[in-house]
């Protein structure tokens, strides 16, 4: 029974260990992905700046910008021109709050800028790793860059090998242009392991730690408290009044040696002088006069007597399986079926007495005392 109780606390401590784990690896995973993402793009912003400042802009530009009852449900016109001609844009609201700046001068900067030399994903890429790499990033990059023109057709072009690029390792999507008219969506090959490996170990670590100690702390605690209850109840037990005798030393002889009486019935036991059990009848005979008791405690007196080769000591497992063979028997009811004994034998004779050992009772016969058995 102890066997399966400390397997199911084990098991508890285990479950209840592996979701703080999870929860632990969640959270620092969520939080180590928010920050990858933030630095990836101040990143992409750098680089744009930089292929920005390696174009040559020649020429005059002109702007008209209506944003009469726009609304967030509605989108505006953009018209612009260049050398080229004037321009005409739909500008999607929800696209500008996504777009890689908030400045409307540098919006058209980047769409006249990126108008004349569309942007390349690859040397794109090649900027974007740099200075991912200053910021302490090493995963290997990828970019997706769509372009959508005046007559509404969309030009989709990405980085070089970028078939490991899916929904599960985008990092940003972000818009350029003043009509936003050039989305560009950044990957990052990253997994789970590759985030958080260091926190993975630690916390891997610190599960088993934790989760072991706990286990042990708990059957200490468990183990401490039987203990106390246990010596609660032999100290209520103590409390019944009885006569203290002297204990005669373990090395003394209690009974130098148990002698057949022919004269009485089978099972019968004689305790001193004219006191005699009659263990098959329930019965002490003292004096001439019959005194009764309880089966289950005659069993008991009867079983000290037997165990006269162990100086009268049984075991509390013995004595539990002998007088609950139904299994039903535990420590509480031992310690009230021992007290109950005592009492009688005690005031039957006060030489007669039963003293706690450890993890065993032991039936004390004063030296005075004489007993004989027949069985």
């Amino acid at each position: 029974m102890m066997r399966t109780y400390n397997v199911i606390l084990l098991f508890i401590a285990a479950c209840i260990g592996g979701v703080i784990f999870f929860f632990a690896c969640k959270y620092t995973y969520e939080s180590k992905l928010s920050e990858l993402k933030k630095k990836a793009e101040v990143a992409f912003g750098e680089a744009i700046n930089q292929e920005l400042i390696n174009r040559n802009l020649k020429g005059d530009i002109s702007l008209n910008f209506n944003l009469a009852t726009v609304t967030d449900d509605v989108s505006s016109i953009v018209y612009w021109e260049d050398e080229s001609g004037r321009h005409e844009y739909l500008l999607d609201i929800e696209k500008s709050t996504l777009n890689i700046t908030d400045d409307t001068n540098v919006r058209l900067l980047h769409s006249v800028a990126f108008k004349k030399k569309p942007l390349q994903p690859d040397s794109l890429n090649v900027r974007w790793r740099t200075q991912l790499e200053l910021s302490t990033i090493v995963l290997r990059s990828a970019l997706c860059i769509s372009l959508t023109s005046t007559d509404g057709g969309v030009k989709l072009q990405n980085t070089y090998q970028s078939e490991w690029c899916n929904s599960s390792n985008i990092v940003f999507t972000r818009y350029i242009g003043y009509a936003c008219e050039i989305e560009v969506k950044g990957y990052l090959y990253y997994s789970i392991w590759s985030m958080i490996y260091k926190e993975i170990l630690l916390y891997l670590s610190l599960y088993l730690i934790l989760g072991y100690g706990f286990y042990k702390s708990f059957i200490a605690l468990r183990r401490k408290i039987h203990s106390f209850h246990c010596k609660e109840i032999v100290e209520i037990i103590n409390e019944v009044p009885v006569e203290v005798i002297k204990e005669v030393p373990v090395e003394i002889h209690v009974i130098e040696e148990v002698q057949k009486v022919s004269t009485t019935p089978i099972r019968s036991y004689k305790l001193g002088e004219h006191i005699i059990f009659y263990a098959d009848r329930n019965v002490v005979m003292v004096n001439g006069i019959e005194k009764k008791n309880q089966a289950q405690a005659c069993l008991l007196l009867e079983l000290f007597l037997n165990a006269s080769n162990n100086d009268y000591i049984l075991k509390d497992n013995i004595i539990i399986d002998t007088l609950w063979s139904d299994g039903s028997g535990n420590d509480k009811r031992m310690h009230k079926a021992v007290g109950r004994l005592r009492s009688f034998i005690n005031g039957i004779d006060p030489s007669l007495n039963i003293l706690r050992k450890v993890g065993a009772y032991q039936l004390i016969i004063s030296e005075n005392s004489s007993f004989e058995s027949n069985s």
